[in-house]
């Protein structure tokens, strides 16, 4: 391990506590004692009966030992994983027994075949896991500080022998072990875990499947850091990232390959491309079966080539996510490494259909070999397990060569555009709620303006070409792959689907039927299947949408897409495709998600946007830091407006200017008197009480029911900034000082001291 990565590790810490990420150091080790207290070998050793069983495996006693190690979060106790690590997911089999809800049976077993015990036999089997639980602490309290990895090796071996029932490989008996011994074993409760971070630290595993033995390795990087055990580890969750799998693509068949094509456009795939797109399998209960019987009548695999295609196939779209590692192979020759940033997509034109983009990290002039270089041969798609493999894998990504880096074409996507690209397929439907301002419209067009970039083109939206982006978007004579409606009041069925729409004809009105959006964007679809087409609703919760989707609200729903309906006034057959998006946008001001229709929230996903401070970090005005001050004034929004007073939160896009903070400080006093008074009078239905509970006193004027508009009405805006800082004084921040200010100042004290010596 060099020492950048340590460095890199402090730094990392650093910043986690002076954003108060961390548990300060006093409340983590008040943690510590509170737990050692309560849950101790002693405590243990001394129950017995009921009580003993109660108070180890009883998940639903808040104060028993499995809820501690899990669930309890609050003043008294944080277990979670900015913590002490966490051992969330899995079912309550895990602590081996365990008292179930719906009957205060306790049970054993798995899922699969659970055993009801009697009382009786739950205190002997909970007899013999805390005698060895109290066994193993005991190994451990005896293993030295500054132990060996050896002694880790030793101590596992002993820990194997003496915790039955499996318990060695148990994430919450190593989390017991950790609260108390954190300066022997480590705070990730998962060999994933330990081995990512061990990997990413340029250490090789001694025993990649061992708990114990790979709480040694980490146990002494965490000493050469001279911090906590669970700062270090949460500092490498934030600069490691989660865990990720590695996967071997083939690039080439039959003396064919595609190389050349997926590096230069930054992709891996598979074959197979008879199959069509793999995403309408979805919906099928058995999607192995139905791809392997296309197989067999598209290809003519026998029953034993189709089940081990069908695994790769499934593997490939499925298993790999956004982050995981790929490595490009021909045979035994290594020839690129990259990142995966997208979803899986179907791409007809291309020799490989099922398609990944892919940040290239590594391009090999010359191919590499990995140790075990026959691992996965013969597969298109095949995920790294051994360890060597996965070592040499890194070492390769990190190693400074003369090999070429390809810069990515496509970075991935992050925050809220990444958010809605999941949502959309799962649910392919979408809707952004929240506050006013917030940025819902704004990340409705960017994300779908992004996906159809990326969709057509393979490249971000912002490095298109003019005729690109309006191919996107469409213009005066051609509708574009994103399109958009605002829901109104008068907006109904015959918008957006179909209506009897009149038409001036030689100076005569005449009626005819006319295509709503929704049913012109499906036709084009239907027309385009290989394309991807979004519809973006504007105000969508302002509309009857019962009334605007009609019959057709089943239809958009994941499982319902490509079933046939009569629309009532064509007589058309219609249906909805796969590759029609929906996102929309609701402003909770105007409506609570609560109140929505339950089929439609049935049908969407959701994802609610806040207003985010962290576009203002060093923005002020004469003192007013803007983030600080918003998130104040927010606050008192929520005091003092009611239990929905969350969705009247005042968002960031208020502030922004071609997606810049305003640092103007005449347009920030515009903003103040024109967009937030206003807001907030509406809020408040005119109460000058409440609104100067909100705005402070020293904007409103609640005796003579009125703002305090002279405070806009000169250039300089300190007398502004003051009266908005009233309510939260303690958030100024200094301003520099000038020379005149000096002079000011001294000669005030001059005075000072002259009205002094003449009294």
């Amino acid at each position: 391990m060099d020492d950048h990565v340590l460095e890199e590790i402090k730094k990392t810490c650093d910043k986690l506590l002076t954003d108060k990420k961390l548990l300060p150091l006093e409340q983590l080790n008040q943690g510590y004692n509170i737990f050692k207290e309560k849950f101790s070998p002693e405590r243990l050793k001394s129950l017995d009966g009921e009580l003993l069983i109660d108070t180890i495996f009883n998940i639903g006693n808040k104060d028993g030992l499995s809820y501690w190690l899990e669930f309890k979060n609050d003043d008294e106790f944080k277990t979670n994983s900015n913590s002490y690590g966490s051992i969330s997911g899995g079912s309550s089999y895990k602590f081996i027994m365990f008292k179930r809800s719906s009957d205060g049976k306790w049970v054993t077993g798995n899922p699969q075949n659970p055993t009801i015990l009697s009382i009786d036999k739950a205190v002997e089997l909970g007899r013999k896991i805390r005698d060895a639980l109290v066994a193993g602490a005991n190994l451990i309290d005896k293993l030295s500080d500054d132990a060996s990895i050896e002694d880790y090796i030793k101590l596992q071996e002993q820990l194997s022998n003496t915790l039955v029932y499996n318990k060695q490989k148990l994430g919450w008996v190593h989390k017991y072990y950790h609260m108390l011994y954190p300066n022997k074993i480590d705070a990730f409760h998962s060999t994933r875990w330990q081995v990512h971070a061990l990997i990413c630290c340029n250490i090789k595993p001694v025993q990649d499947d061992k708990l114990y033995t790979l709480s040694g390795q980490l146990m002494q990087i965490t000493k050469k850091t001279g911090l906590p055990t669970s700062y270090v580890m949460n500092s490498m969750c934030v600069l490691f990232g989660p865990p990720v799998n590695y996967f071997r693509i083939g690039t080439g068949d039959n003396g064919n390959s595609y190389w050349e094509d997926m590096k230069s456009n930054s992709y891996v795939g598979i074959g197979w491309a008879k199959l069509g797109n793999l995403t309408s399998y979805d919906e099928s209960k058995s999607i192995k079966e139905d791809i392997a019987q296309e197989l067999k009548k598209l290809y003519g695999y026998d029953n034993n080539v189709a089940s081990r295609k069908v695994g790769e196939i499934i593997r490939f779209y499925r298993d790999i996510e956004i982050g995981d590692v790929v490595v490009a192979v021909l045979g035994e020759k290594v020839l690129g490494i990259g990142k995966v940033v997208g979803n899986y997509e179907y791409v007809k034109d291309r020799p490989y259909s099922h398609c990944r983009n892919v940040e290239w990290v590594k391009i090999f002039k010359e191919p590499v070999h990995l140790p075990k270089t026959s691992t996965g041969k013969l597969t298109a798609c095949f995920q790294y397990r051994d360890i060597n493999n996965i070592f040499e894998i890194r070492r390769l990504m990190n190693e400074e060569s003369d090999e070429i880096m390809i810069k990515p074409i496509l970075k991935p996507l992050t925050g809220t555009v990444a958010e809605i690209e999941g949502v959309l397929a799962r649910k392919k439907q979408v809707i952004l709620y929240g506050p006013p301002g917030t940025g819902k419209t704004y990340y409705a067009e960017k994300a779908c303006s992004e996906f159809a970039a990326r969709s057509l083109f393979h490249k971000p939206y912002d490095s298109l070409s003019q005729n690109e982006k309006a191919l996107i978007l469409g213009d005066s004579t051609t509708n574009g792959y994103v399109r958009m409606c605002c829901f109104h009041p008068s907006y109904g069925y015959e918008d957006f689907i179909e209506g009897i729409k009149p038409r001036i004809v030689n100076n005569q009105t005449v009626f005819e039927l006319k295509d709503g959006i929704f049913k012109r964007i499906c036709k084009d679809a239907m027309e385009n299947s290989d394309k991807n087409f979004y519809l973006i609703i504007d105000e969508i919760n302002r509309g009857d949408i019962s009334r605007i989707f009609g019959e057709l609200i089943t239809l958009i729903e994941v499982g319902k897409r490509g079933k046939e309906v009569i629309l009532p006034l064509s007589n058309e057959s219609f249906k909805v495709p796969d590759n029609v998006y929906i996102v929309g946008t609701m402003n909770t001001a105007d409506r609570s998600i609560a109140l929505l229709d339950v089929a439609l929230r049935r049908r969407f996903g959701f994802i609610e946007l806040m207003p985010d401070y962290s576009l203002f970090d060093g923005v002020a005005f004469e003192g007013l830091p803007l983030a600080e001050w918003l998130k104040e004034l927010n606050s008192r929004i929520c005091e003092n407006l009611g239990k929905d007073a969350c969705n009247l939160q005042i968002g960031h896009s208020y502030f922004l200017e071609k997606e810049k903070p305003i640092i103007d400080n005449e347009k920030f006093k515009r903003i103040i008197k024109e967009d937030i008074i206003p807001l907030i009078e509406e809020y408040c239905y005119g109460d000058y009480e409440l609104i100067s509970k909100i705005l402070g006193e020293s904007i409103v004027d609640v005796k003579n029911q009125t703002i305090r508009y002279e405070l806009f009405d000169t250039p300089d805006i300190s007398d502004l900034v003051t009266a908005l800082l009233s309510p939260c004084p303690d958030i100024r921040i200094g301003v520099e000082t000038t020379n005149d200010d000096i002079a000011d100042e001294d000669n005030d004290s001059e005075d000072n001291q002259n009205n002094s010596e003449e009294s």
